[in-house]
């Protein structure tokens, strides 16, 4: 017995080796986006689809598995085959923050994963109503403290980016405001825009529209720098909350125990899509800053994310089923 389980463990390695050398990619490529069509995250994947099909000789095609937060579509990346033809664009929900926030998960987000790049920051934006008499976040947090009822915030819905960034900002600086959750961040916005309520923090890819428009008013982003395509918006901490910057992101993934090989040679590859100008500069006219680097730092980011986070959650009392 014990000579046969001496053989059977090479024999059993012999699959795992034929796959980790025939040519990669053998066949189209899906990279699945866990929201819908039309969201910040499905725009930034059908950007990068045809340039890495053009650099890696195969199609490139854009799947929308949506629900649960974006977990469905988490889900069948991470139960997928890790031979490199799928992969997960992700926003920090399946990534970081959804395992804080759903009791159950359909997947283990610290391991079923193999990050390949972080390929974008997106900052938030606090808005106001363009008749509102606020232009800055210093502004929205002197009215709040003097309000006979708390200032009614609105966000594409509990747990989110946008409600979690607020719950760490109120902890900060000692706010009482009040949420108001929506299905989406366009709603949101054009009940602000309608006077519902006094203020809204979105994505700024997701709030770019109503920018544009002049429907809103930016008072502040939430990054650790000023946004190129608004210089003349200050940050947070500009504006009154020193050290506070929260940033959602972009990373791509495959499943867990991808080859390194072909983690590595899709990191490459992206890296070279968003070094074009004209790329980088499709992206931040949406709103997104191209990220880069490798998978090891995209690995560190996604420690680091999760711990703040979680912390965020954690101060907002955010649950979901």
């Amino acid at each position: 017995m014990r000579r046969r389980s001496l053989l059977a463990a090479p024999l059993a390695a012999i699959p795992a080796a034929r796959a980790a050398a025939e040519p990669w990619p053998g066949r189209p490529i899906r990279i699945i986006v866990p929201f819908p069509p039309a969201s910040g995250v499905d725009a930034t994947a059908r950007l990068i689809a045809e340039p890495l099909r053009a650099l890696l000789g195969q199609p490139v095609l854009v799947e929308n598995r949506s629900g649960a937060g974006g977990n469905i579509g988490g889900a069948a990346v991470a139960a997928a085959a890790p031979d490199g033809h799928t992969l997960l664009i992700s926003s920090p929900g399946p990534l970081a923050v959804n395992q804080f926030v759903y009791r159950q998960m359909p997947y283990e987000t610290d391991t079923a994963f193999a990050p390949i790049i972080l390929l974008a920051h997106n900052p938030m934006v606090i808005l106001t109503a363009r008749e509102r008499p606020e232009r800055s976040f210093a502004d929205l947090a002197a009215a709040a403290r003097v309000a006979a009822a708390p200032l009614r915030y609105g966000t594409a819905g509990a747990g989110g980016g946008g409600h979690l960034t607020m719950a760490l900002l109120c902890a900060q600086q000692g706010l009482v405001l009040e949420h108001v959750p929506f299905r989406g961040g366009a709603q949101a916005l054009l009940a602000l825009a309608a006077g519902q309520i006094e203020f809204a923090i979105d994505a700024i890819s997701a709030a770019w529209p109503q920018i544009s428009s002049g429907l809103v008013w930016p008072v502040a982003v939430t990054g650790p720098s000023r946004w190129p395509p608004l210089p003349e918006v200050p940050t947070v901490d500009e504006s009154g909350a020193p050290g506070f910057a929260m940033a959602a992101w972009t990373v791509l993934a495959f499943p867990a125990a991808t080859p390194p090989a072909i983690v590595a040679r899709m990191n490459q590859a992206v890296n070279a899509v968003i070094a074009a100008p004209g790329l980088r500069a499709q992206l931040a006219q949406g709103g997104t800053l191209a990220g880069g680097g490798t998978p090891q730092q995209a690995e560190a980011f996604l420690r680091a994310e999760r711990i703040r986070w979680r912390r965020a959650v954690e101060i907002s009392g955010a649950t979901a089923d």
